[in-house]
């Protein structure tokens, strides 16, 4: 059947003599398990209560049918997460049906076959889609590095496991209930820029959207409304690039185990964090999501009525966040492979703050160049004083953004705000105090040690007192007075151990230790075991072994002496005290 403009329909109305695709330019597939057992639970608590469910709205335009085929072509503007979902738990509930005759009319009616299904994602999940449903036994999980195809797959797999105990009437009731008893508000439009029109007011209506859907729905409106649809096509194409850099970088990061709060208001956030000069009147380094977002609109609504300039925010903007979040995914991939990246990106763990700045620099091609200042800046400014000098980042973000400064430029002001925050002898005395529990403990010691260590390792290793938090001797004996709760927290009583040793080794003196030392494949550990067996270890070789540790990191954390640095030409930067 053929679907009117706008009416309430029933699932098994929709797929009856209708064909759907959902065309590449669209969000990939990305429901969760929480997503998905939020409908089962409907679904059952509906059946319970013997009421109708209804699903949301789903919006499609009508395309020229597929060679021979009697189908109507749909193509699903907005509902194809809902829509999939259902169409995967179908599937697996028609699978459950022994009645053969019954199971392949069914499939015929709702799902099609391999090759021909009734739902199709076009480009490599709709090959995908085809193997989950027919050939599911057969997929290797770990072949699978798509986001939205481990999404599927996951859908598949928990459908599977709530279906496998139903009994054959219950299978059936449920594949009734689907096919009869949820609704969906259908709205089939005639052109896509229509579809944008009714997108962007159920949006504003407070219908949960995720922000890149938002972004890409408000930029299709005005180029639909203003711009005679001009970029409509650039839009779908380069956000299409935009949500698959974004599914890149989760699956980047969940190997690599960085970035940790990265989501998609992210991107979002930190492209707009580097992009003042995109947004010149409204421009906020504090701007959340939602705001950043409303300035977006404020932009469009303040150009609509000049379509030229408009066009050229818009495409602007367009290119400018395709080409950032394009590199912030090619950036996290390279710190698997590129060995200069493994320290300061997995074992360090720049702050976020940072990022704008960082793919900025490396969209230039300068990120190399100036990896040791940044990597200088992490430790002393944000790990080891605490401080986040938002304003501070965020405006040279959008300076190298715009202006494409030289290199010794961007050298020039990374020191002057790193002097400003933590200078040398700020670092010195930071060092030299009761440093445990610091965010950079663990990386210094790292660092100071020299070993090279996979990132498996480093990150087993523990900060380890060489004299115990909790003594179970005179430490007095050993050149310690009152206040020795200050200093066993210095850091030349603090070494690194494996987990596994660190263990054993509870509250004993330094001599019994060396054991356990000896063991640790950390080069350190095993040289301050080697000077307590010579005996006499006491605190004159913990405070030698804290200076030696605060002299190297002034060299190896070096920020230059600024001597040739003109602080006039800095003016602009919004230092934070």
């Amino acid at each position: 059947m053929s679907i009117t403009k706008s009416q309430t329909e029933k699932i098994g109305s929709i797929f009856n003599g209708n064909r759907f695709v959902i065309p590449t330019y669209q969000r990939k597939y990305s429901w969760t398990d929480s997503e998905r057992i939020a409908l089962w639970q409907d679904i059952e608590e509906s059946i319970k209560d013997n009421m109708n469910h209804f699903v949301g709205t789903l919006s499609f335009k009508e395309n020229e049918s597929l060679g021979l085929s009697t189908d109507t072509v749909y193509e699903i503007i907005d509902g194809q997460q809902r829509i999939t979902t259902i169409f995967i738990l179908l599937k697996v509930l028609i699978d459950k049906i022994v009645d053969e005759n019954t199971k392949d009319a069914l499939l015929n009616s709702i799902i099609g076959s391999k090759g021909n299904l009734k739902l199709l994602p076009l480009g490599e999940d709709g090959n995908f889609l085809n193997e989950l449903l027919f050939n599911y036994d057969d997929i290797e999980i770990t072949s699978i590095n798509k986001r939205s195809q481990k999404f599927m797959y996951s859908a598949k797999k928990l459908f599977t496991a709530f279906v496998k105990p139903l009994s054959q009437e219950e299978v059936e009731k449920r594949i009734i209930f689907i096919r009869t008893r949820i609704e969906v508000l259908v709205f089939n439009v005639e052109s896509q820029a229509q579809a944008v029109k009714m997108f962007s007011i159920i949006n504003d209506r407070g219908l949960p959207l995720r922000i890149l859907d938002k972004t890409k729905s408000i930029l299709m409106l005005y180029s639909t409304l203003h711009l005679k649809e001009e970029l409509n096509n650039e839009i779908n194409n380069r956000f299409e690039r935009i949500f698959d850099s974004y599914d890149d970088l989760l699956i980047t990061k969940e190997k690599l185990g960085i970035l940790a709060r990265l989501e998609e208001n992210t991107i979002f956030t930190h492209h707009y964090y580097s992009s003042r000069f995109l947004f010149p009147a409204t421009w906020n380094n504090r701007d959340g999501a939602d705001t950043i977002f409303n300035n977006l609109k404020i932009r469009c609504e303040n150009l609509k009525d000049k379509p030229d300039e408009l066009k050229l925010f818009i495409d602007t903007y367009l290119k400018d966040f395709e080409e950032f979040a394009v590199n912030y995914s090619s950036l996290i991939k390279e710190v698997e492979t590129k060995n200069i990246y493994k320290k300061p990106f997995r074992f360090l763990e720049f702050t976020a703050t940072l990022y704008p700045l960082i793919i900025r620099l490396y969209i230039q091609g300068k990120l190399d160049d100036v990896l040791d200042l940044l990597e200088a800046v992490e430790v002393r400014v944000y790990k080891l004083r605490g401080t986040n000098p938002i304003a501070d980042i965020y405006w040279l973000s959008s300076y190298v953004a715009e202006n494409n400064p030289e290199i010794e430029d961007i050298k020039a002001r990374l020191i002057y705000i790193g002097q400003k925050f933590v200078n040398d002898h700020v670092f010195s005395n930071y060092l030299d105090n009761a440093i445990y529990g610091n965010g950079s403990v663990r990386y210094i010691l790292s660092e100071y040690n020299g070993d090279e260590l996979s990132y498996e390792a480093y990150k087993d290793l523990q900060v380890e007192h060489v004299f115990s938090k909790e003594p179970n001797f005179d430490v007095s004996v050993y050149g310690f007075t009152d206040d020795y709760n200050y200093e066993k927290n210095r850091f030349g009583n603090l070494g690194l151990l494996e987990q596994s040793l660190n263990k054993g080794l509870g509250n004993l003196p330094p001599i019994n230790k060396v054991e356990g030392y000896i063991k640790s494949q950390i080069t350190d550990i095993r040289n301050i075991a080697g000077e307590i067996q010579l005996g006499d270890f006491s605190k004159e070789n913990v405070d030698n072994r804290r200076n030696k540790i605060v002299e190297f990191c002034i060299s190896r954390f070096r920020l230059n002496d600024g001597a040739n640095i003109d602080t006039q030409n800095f003016e602009s930067i919004e230092i934070e005290e």
